[in-house]
């Protein structure tokens, strides 16, 4: 893989993440029948917020997240270091959500945000390009 399409895939998985984020934030469940939608805002107004540390956790997790494909991008060693940590700390952090609902949008963003993340990893830790990072 050369280093163009590399660049391509990590510009892909930011635009997916923005992408994601406005979706989630913005129309949580605009493509869910009515009754879920009902249902999902009551579940909402009921259930507990997220403690402290969850909310700080997930923050670095987004910061560090556009910080680590940043670097990526610049093909520097460290990227591939912290997106290795932010990823795993990303799956931990599922967790603490409790129930969440996907809209066949998100699930198809988060999809495929995930696979560019496995491919973003194995590039860069198992081909030709590995000895590109400084």
């Amino acid at each position: 893989m050369n280093k163009i399409i590399f660049k391509r895939l990590i510009i892909a998985e930011v635009f997916l993440g923005i992408i994601g984020l406005w979706k989630y934030l913005s129309y949580p469940y605009s493509l869910a029948p009515e009754d879920l939608k009902n249902a999902m805002r009551m579940y909402d107004e009921i259930a507990p917020a997220g403690d402290n540390f969850t909310l700080i956790i997930g923050l670095l997790v987004l910061v560090g997240y556009f910080f680590s494909l940043f670097l990526l991008y610049k093909l520097k060693r460290l990227g591939r270091q912290i997106y290795i940590l932010v990823t795993a700390l990303a799956i931990l952090i599922v967790f603490s959500f409790g129930y969440v609902v996907f809209d066949p949008l998100e699930y198809l963003i988060e999809g495929s945000s995930l696979i560019l993340s496995g491919f973003i990893i194995s590039v860069s830790y198992f081909s030709k390009l590995e000895k590109e990072f400084k």
